[in-house]
């Protein structure tokens, strides 16, 4: 017997024994008379399951459900009635469906519960158009969703539809951007081989032919949006643009020409990445463009690229005689070198002509990033150019040959670097920076002594003998320059160093005291494990 305050739970779970019919209205008379919240929303809910057992009353409930969507009060109904349209799946709803959505932009549920009933209703043409529209929503979670729907279609379709939105729609740059990554996702989905599009053309030939076609608004849009510090966006543009590298290149080689600052140092960038070598004299002009932004794109550039005739248009640049310019644009110092050093190491069999002839210039910026692209190249070839640095005045050139020497690690230049540590006019930094080399060539070489190679025994140990020495009897050396000599003789010195170490446990500097006795007990504890091994 059904009681007036019948749950709409119960009236679901005795649907058979009351009639769908007779359910329907029943679940329909709580939305319309009870005033409980709970009540209207749970009989909201379990109408849209019920009315799917009753094709022929579909309108019926379409009707109520429609009119709480569009009327209800509180957003919580709103939304159990956008759930239960789903349910239905009845085409006409997509049309309130689709209203809600235009009025309801600034409700993250309403909006997502109305693009998922959308979804189980129909989702072709323009629900497809619609869900593309949502990437651009504010709301991450709405971003997502219609994202994993939208790659849910057939590729081809997708990208025709992603490609026209991009010709057709006024979005914005982050919308596009959307449109963009989304494109690159499917077609890394696709498991496209990006060194040719022969799996591509067969498997999904649409695909690559409607990229193709609309090439030029995609390069448009790419050029105008990419952002490197966006790697999503990043790998999805570098996505498309190899594989249709072969019909673009000249496109992007072209925009290096153009006034619009932000497309040419895109178009810089994208030449980089792709390695368009016939773009390098354009890069080479821009290396002083008045927007640095371009100038510093070319400079990466060029080092992706990979052409060896580059490397002197990029010294040229460092070739200045303004000392200060280390100090206004060490950043793009920093870049030619770098671009410099993935030049070379693209081209690891050509010759370094062109780096030693810069040595003989009587240019010290030249000449201190020569010696900072051979430590960074770690070839021995460099070792005896390096060693001649040594000697210059300046403390740059001196400081990077140094480094460079211990990146190498060649026990040649051991000599030379102790030779700097001894004398008594050297500067604290060359001091310091010569310990460290040292440390370095100790570490790359070691291992050589379980070899029983004698000379190379006694060098080291010669070496370290001077060292130990040095800490010992130097009581007013820089503070700086005794720690380092107390980090080598930690790992280098053994029993031998324990006395100069002992030393420095009065210094006059609390730091030097207590990584002195730091390092006593950590030998300490080595020898008394070599003593019970």
């Amino acid at each position: 017997m059904l009681e007036q305050n019948t749950p709409p739970e119960e009236i679901f779970q005795r649907r058979e024994e009351f009639g769908i019919v007779n359910s329907i209205k029943l679940l329909t008379k709580i939305i319309e008379t009870e005033k409980n919240e709970s009540q209207r929303r749970g009989a909201v809910k379990y109408l849209g399951l019920v009315s799917k057992e009753a094709p022929s009353l579909k309108k019926e409930c379409f009707a109520t459900l429609e009119n709480i969507l569009i009327s209800g009060d509180s957003i919580e109904i709103k939304c159990e009635a956008a759930k239960a349209l789903g349910k239905l799946e009845y085409d006409k709803a997509l049309k309130p469906l689709t209203w809600v959505l235009e009025e309801n932009t600034d409700n993250l549920e309403i909006r997502l519960s109305v693009l998922k009933a959308i979804k189980k209703i129909q989702f072709q043409g323009n629900e497809v158009k619609l869900f593309i529209k949502e990437l651009g929503s504010p709301f991450t979670s709405i971003r997502d969703y219609v994202r994993h729907k939208l790659l849910t279609l057939n590729p081809e379709d997708l990208i025709n539809a992603l490609v026209e939105s991009l010709k057709r729609e006024q979005f914005s740059d982050e919308h596009k951007s959307e449109l963009i990554k989304l494109i690159g996702i499917e077609l890394s989905m696709i498991d496209v081989s990006f060194k040719d599009a022969s799996y591509l053309k067969v498997k999904y030939p649409e695909v690559l032919s409607d990229l193709l076609a609309n090439k030029h608004i995609l390069l448009n849009e790419i050029t105008q949006i990419l952002k490197e510090e966006d790697s999503e966006l990043m790998d999805a543009i570098l996505a498309i643009v190899r594989l249709i590298k072969s019909e673009i290149k000249n496109e992007i080689i072209k925009l290096i020409l153009i006034d619009d600052f932000i497309v040419k140092k895109n178009a810089i960038k994208l030449t980089g990445k792709l390695r368009l070598t016939d773009a390098v004299d354009l890069l080479v002009t821009n290396l002083d463009n008045i927007y640095s932004e371009v100038s510093i794109a070319s400079i990466k550039a060029l080092g992706e690229i990979g052409d060896i005739s580059a490397i002197p248009d990029l010294l040229g640049v460092l070739d200045i005689e303004d000392m200060s310019f280390e100090y206004t644009d060490l950043d793009m110092k920093l870049l030619i070198l770098d671009a410099i050093k993935n030049i070379y190491l693209i081209n690891n069999e050509a010759n370094y002509d062109n780096l030693y002839t810069y040595l003989e210039k009587d240019n010290d910026t030249l000449k201190e990033s020569v010696a900072f692209i051979f430590g960074e190249l770690g070839k021995e070839d460099f070792v005896n150019p390096l060693i001649n640095l040594l000697h210059e005045r300046n403390v740059d050139v001196k400081k990077n040959a140094i480094i460079a020497l211990g990146k190498i690690g060649h026990l040649k230049a051991l000599d030379q670097l102790i030779n700097l540590l001894t004398d008594k006019d050297s500067y604290w930094l060359i001091k310091k920076i010569s310990v460290d080399a040292i440390y370095n060539i100790f570490h790359r070489n070691w291992y050589k002594l379980k070899e029983d190679e004698k000379d190379l025994k006694r060098k080291l140990n010669k070496n370290l003998a001077i060292l130990i020495d040095h800490l010992k009897i130097n009581e007013n050396e820089d503070f700086k320059v005794k720690l380092s000599l107390i980090k080598f003789l930690e790992i280098y010195g053994g029993k031998k160093a324990l006395d100069a170490l002992l030393k420095r446990l009065n210094d006059f500097h609390r730091v030097v005291r207590i990584h002195a006795s730091n390092a006593i007990k950590r030998i300490e504890e080595k020898l008394d494990l070599e003593k019970s091994a």
